[in-house]
C-alpha cells in the first residue's frame, strides 16, 4: 500500500516531464500560431497596399484619360453656343449647361474650371 520513496520520486519525475513536455509543445504550437498570423498581417498589408496603389493608378489615369484637347474644347464650346442660342437658356444657367455638356463628352464628373470659364465666356 505504502510505496516506496523510489516509486514516489519516479512518478513525480514522470509528472514534471510530461508537465515539461506538454509546456513544450503549448509553446511551440503558440509560436506557430503567431507566424501564422504575423504571415496573415503581413498578406493583408501587402493587399492594402496594391489597392492603395491601384486606386491612385485609376486616379491618375482618370485624369490623364479626360483631359481635353484645345481642339475638343472648340468643339464643346461651339455646341454650348449653338444649344444656348437654339433653347434660349437664361445666363445663369451657362455654367450648369456646360458643365453637363463636358461631363457627356468626357463621362468625368470632375471638371476644370478654367475650362468652364472658357466655354461660358461670351
Amino acid at each position: 500500500m505504502i510505496e516506496s520513496h523510489t516509486d514516489i520520486a519516479r512518478a513525480m519525475i514522470d509528472a514534471t516531464f510530461v508537465s515539461r513536455h506538454r509546456s513544450i509543445s503549448d509553446i511551440a504550437s503558440l509560436r506557430r500560431d503567431l507566424d501564422q498570423s504575423r504571415r496573415a498581417v503581413a498578406a493583408s498589408r501587402d493587399l492594402l497596399k496594391r489597392l492603395r496603389q491601384r486606386k491612385i493608378g485609376e486616379g491618375t489615369r482618370e485624369v490623364e484619360e479626360h483631359r481635353v484637347s484645345a481642339f475638343d474644347a472648340d468643339i464643346l464650346r461651339k455646341v454650348f453656343q449653338d444649344f444656348v442660342m437654339e433653347t434660349k437658356t437664361p445666363e445663369r444657367e451657362w455654367r450648369n449647361v456646360a458643365r453637363s455638356i463636358v461631363y457627356e463628352f468626357t463621362g468625368c464628373e470632375r471638371v476644370d474650371a478654367g475650362l468652364l470659364d472658357w466655354i461660358v465666356r461670351k
